[in-house]
């Protein structure tokens, strides 16, 4: 039996791609259950026992495990202690009606993530998932910034000597020039040389913000003239409309002014081109206070929350998880675009601020890349 009396929680935050293995011998429990959590987003995977839900679990290795206690051919208890053995970062939510000391230690030795009580309550059994999610989300985002962190030492040294070579390169195609008539075709040659040495040289400042000493000087500054001089100067004569929701509460903050704008630069292309034949890029900027049931890996406190919403084709599901990372691109490579830095150096960029960065599609269409400022 699941009651239904509380108000469902919104549920802005979370993923669309966590998938739940629900094991329940109950049909009526188990097929509303199934329903509510498939209508909230889930993937749900359905067991009616224990042993079968063993078995699907090492068939899809699902994000959480909700389980009764007591069933048929294999108890939750033992299915659980089984994938724990093989999977021991499993997140486990148990229920039952059994109130019992025994089952509750056995469930916690084991390793329990959260328990509810039968009759399940809807927002109770919310509550349980969406506190899986935050450990998801921390986890995740744990080994993002050890996988940034470890590319920063090996980018730091690499960009500093790119740069050294680069501008003897470059030094030497001035010279070269010099010896060469302006209307020849080897100083057509030594210009194309030329501009694409340069091209090669922002590359290598991009390398060099994954590095420790990659945030710069930082300074107290007002961000909404950065931030909407940053759109329009992109926007302007395209065929995109921005739209503008900026606070006039937002303070000052401590910022690198080169750095942010660099990231309102590349949000903006990344609009921009999600909207090849036009559309509207909404920028909003407010106070946000996110507390640790915002389900935001940050901690409490006040921050600007600042959003780039486009009525674009929207991210696909499957690359949601990838964006940030490093070299991912879905466009050609090339030096003009498509070299699969510009997300990942925004997530930098933000992350040394002492902020975040996520992104999630609006409902109906479009994307939404959401950045949160600290307050101090």
């Amino acid at each position: 039996m699941i009651t239904t009396n509380h108000k469902i929680a919104m549920d802005e935050y979370i993923p669309r791609t966590v998938s739940v293995l629900y094991a329940e011998d109950e049909p009526t429990t188990r097929e509303l259950v199934t329903s509510i959590l498939s209508l909230k987003g889930y993937r749900c995977i359905v067991a009616e026992n224990g042993l079968e839900g063993l078995k699907l679990y090492r068939e899809h290795i699902p994000d959480i495990v909700i389980t009764d206690i007591l069933m048929p051919i294999m108890s939750g208890l033992d299915m659980a202690r089984e994938i724990r053995a093989d999977f021991p970062d499993t997140l486990f939510i148990f229920l039952t009606a059994l109130e019992e000391s025994s089952f509750i230690l056995e469930a916690i030795d084991i390793g329990v993530t959260q328990y509810v009580i039968k009759p399940v309550e809807l927002p109770k059994l919310l509550a349980a998932i969406s506190h899986c999610e935050s450990i998801i989300r921390q986890k995740a985002e744990a080994q993002k910034i050890k996988h940034l962190e470890a590319i920063g030492i090996l980018a730091g040294g690499l960009a500093h000597d790119y740069n050294n070579l680069l501008q003897i390169i470059l030094g030497h195609i001035s010279l070269a020039k010099r010896r060469v008539e302006p209307i020849s075709d080897a100083y057509e040659y030594l210009n194309t040389a030329e501009s694409f040495s340069s091209n090669a040289k922002e590359l290598s400042q991009k390398l060099l913000i994954f590095s420790e000493d990659g945030s710069g000087l930082k300074q107290k500054i007002f961000l909404p003239p950065i931030l909407m001089a940053s759109v329009m100067y992109l926007t302007e004569g395209t065929c995109i409309t921005p739209v503008f929701d900026v606070s006039p509460e937002i303070p000052q903050l401590m910022l690198n002014p080169t750095l942010m704008q660099q990231v309102f630069r590349n949000l903006t292309v990344n609009a921009i081109e999600a909207m090849p034949q036009g559309g509207k890029l909404v920028v909003a900027a407010k106070i946000a206070n996110v507390t640790m049931e915002s389900g935001l890996t940050l901690p409490p406190g006040d921050y600007v929350h600042i959003s780039f919403s486009d009525t674009g084709i929207g991210i696909p599901i499957k690359n949601l998880p990838k964006i940030f990372d490093p070299y991912f691109t879905t466009k050609n490579m090339d030096f003009n675009k498509g070299q699969g830095l510009g997300l990942s150096v925004c997530y930098a960029i933000i992350r040394k601020h002492g902020g975040m960065i996520s992104a999630n599609n609006v409902s109906g269409a479009g994307a939404i890349l959401n950045i949160w400022l600290p307050v101090y």
